[in-house]
């Protein structure tokens, strides 16, 4: 009887995460276009706000903190020498920036200031809002290093989130993450690797180490983000975030080889397509922490929050649950 319950419960999980990886995205015409129109107002808005005066001064900032950052990185891994960026539009894109090229953060973050107030520039690195998945987790640990003795590729994940209402770097928010490990699994209720939150500093900015994430069941690699209002438990923004084709294709040829899920190329991706528009993309830019990719990547976005949209889906109550405790 116990063998027939655990083969039970194995099944409704195959069956329950294969209905949300599969399902869960299909949007009716009408919300397809209420879903691209208000990615269109999010972006516009983070545009306007990337472009004014007053966030040049962060623009500054974020460009020492990320070579900085990069330099530390580099140092604790042994590595001293300094290296010598529509979904289709930006996957089309190579994102990595290299350190020694050029420091105007206008191409370091993918826009262009003008004095045209009306002139609205595409572009900006943002992750727009997106689904909360089969395996959202409330409860997560507040914590920088999520890794928990995952193996990987070590990634430096950097954000900065702006309030697209005030233009202004987000203080005080909670930005969770999750993603799943080299093999494509994600942690349960009892394990809770690679899972983490914590709060933006002054400037808007939250790092997590973590690794690259693998790929799973239709999935091309990617990260999930929320981030929750000041001091409110509600989530103002979901979203995921991806990478470079050649990138993923260069980590999962070796590094990742045990991961038995057939590889899925960002353009056959069943959410990019959702996740990505004229003003949205949702590719990170990146830098390798050396010249080989295997000693790890530092990557950074730009997250652009509405804070005053209340209309953004609260997450489930996924905290604990029977197929939690039952895949571990």
């Amino acid at each position: 009887m116990c063998v027939l319950f655990k083969l039970a419960l194995s099944v409704l999980a195959l069956c329950l995460l294969f209905s949300n990886v599969t399902a869960h995205m299909d949007l009716s015409p009408g919300e397809l276009v209420e879903y691209h129109q208000s990615l269109k107002r999010d972006g516009e808005a983070l545009a306007r706000c990337l472009q004014s005066p007053d966030m040049r001064e962060h623009h500054a900032r974020m460009l020492v903190h990320r070579d900085q950052t990069l330099r530390h990185v580099r140092q604790l891994r042994g590595i001293n020498k300094r290296d010598a960026p529509a979904m289709t539009k930006w996957a089309a894109l190579n994102h990595e920036q290299k350190l020694g090229h050029s420091r105007d953060p206008q191409d370091i973050f993918n826009f262009r200031w003008s004095d045209n107030p009306n002139d609205n520039a595409s572009g900006c690195a943002l992750t727009p809002t997106s689904i909360y998945g089969p395996y959202w987790r409330e409860g997560q640990l507040e914590r920088q290093d999520i890794r928990d003795g995952q193996d990987g590729i070590y990634l430096r994940l950097a954000m900065q989130v702006i309030d697209t209402g005030t233009c202004k770097p987000l203080h005080g928010a909670q930005v969770d993450v999750w993603e799943a490990n080299a093999v494509g699994a994600y942690s349960g209720v009892k394990t809770g690797y690679l899972r983490g939150w914590q709060p933006t500093s002054p400037h808007g900015t939250v790092d997590f180490d973590s690794i690259f994430p693998g790929h799973y069941l239709g999935r091309a690699s990617h990260i999930h983000v929320a981030v929750r209002a000041v001091k409110e438990k509600r989530v103002a923004h979901i979203g995921q975030i991806y990478f470079d084709q050649w990138l993923r294709n260069a980590i999962e040829a070796s590094s990742y080889k045990n991961n038995s899920y057939e590889l899925v190329d960002n353009h056959k991706d069943a959410f990019i397509p959702y996740d990505a528009s004229d003003m949205h993309d949702p590719f990170v830019r990146w830098s390798k922490v050396s010249n080989n990719p295997h000693d790890g990547v530092l990557a950074w976005i730009t997250l652009g929050v509405n804070t005053t949209n209340y209309g953004v889906e609260q997450p489930p109550n996924m905290k604990r649950s029977l197929v939690d405790w039952h895949l571990g």
